[in-house]
């Protein structure tokens, strides 16, 4: 599963990278999750997915937008990506 849900997001990475080209984009990343933590195997420390996903956005040099409220539509059009991150559900 791990494996799977790596070569997902590697597979995003990499489609933004190259959409991208020379020109710069304009990515948002929509705080909307549960802030539980894992123990991230790239990283190797405790964190939540969206530090695990805006850290590796970092790592990539890619400038992003970070807020837990999201805008209204028409400021989200000046963006050229919007992410989020779900978490993950624990039941019970």
């Amino acid at each position: 599963m791990r494996k799977n849900l790596s070569v997902v997001w590697l597979t995003v990475f990499v489609v933004i990278l190259f959409a991208g080209g020379a020109q710069a984009f304009e990515v948002f990343f929509w705080q909307k999750d549960n802030t539980l933590r894992i123990n991230d195997p790239v990283f190797r420390s405790s964190l939540t997915v969206t530090q695990s996903l805006t850290r590796t956005l970092g790592e990539l040099d890619i400038d992003y937008t970070l807020n837990s409220r999201l805008p209204d539509a028409e400021d989200l059009e000046s963006y050229d990506l919007v992410m989020t991150s779900l978490s993950f559900y624990c039941p019970g």
